[in-house]
């Protein structure tokens, strides 16, 4: 399955700096859980220890602190191309453990 198949969104500080956007982390859908009685689902949040950051803020020295207690590894700047690390692991509440690779979720 892609990463694409389970609406992901970006976590971002376009609030901060509306003319940069600063992407943080990102959301998706849970792979593991299907639509419920009402039609909710659950999701998912990863924070990135190297945010995309196209205007280079971090470069001129602007710092956002530490913004999770867990940050993974991201290569690729669009939800086609990421690759996250380590996995993703929410199995303890009961939802998805697995790979993003280059867009794909294992």
């Amino acid at each position: 399955m892609k990463l694409t198949d389970l609406s992901p969104k970006w976590i971002s500080l376009n609030n901060w700096a509306s003319e940069h956007p600063f992407y943080v982390g990102i959301t998706f859908r849970c792979p593991h859980c299907p639509a419920g009685e009402r039609g909710e689902t659950g999701y998912l949040g990863v924070y990135f220890a190297n945010p995309v950051d196209p205007a280079n803020l971090l470069g001129q020295g602007i710092s956002f602190g530490r913004l999770a207690e867990h940050l993974w590894q991201r290569t690729g700047d669009t939800f086609e191309t990421m690759t996250l690390s380590p996995s993703i692991d929410a199995s303890t509440t009961g939802h998805w453990h697995g790979f993003i690779t280059n867009g794909e979720v294992r």
